[in-house]
């Protein structure tokens, strides 16, 4: 028979730089997702050089175009 598996205890100071982590995690990834959509929506801009409209058309596309999809919610 086994040895009984118990839990690993967690320490105060483990337990913060774990929650820190996540947080870090978290806002880093909405930092990145919001200068995407950023990026994508300039695109759709007049004043984007016409290969990045190009470009994020194709690639709004390929999701079945989302981001053009939020445009026109926000133009009415």
């Amino acid at each position: 028979m086994p040895a009984p598996q118990y839990p690993r205890y967690v320490s105060p100071k483990e337990r913060a730089e774990n929650r820190a982590r996540i947080r870090s995690f978290i806002v880093w990834g909405l930092a990145g997702v919001s200068a995407f959509l950023g990026l994508m929506l300039y695109a759709y801009t007049d004043q984007a050089p016409a290969g990045l409209r190009s470009f994020a058309f194709q690639l709004d596309g390929a999701f079945g175009y989302p981001v053009l999809a939020l445009i026109r919610a926000f133009a009415g």
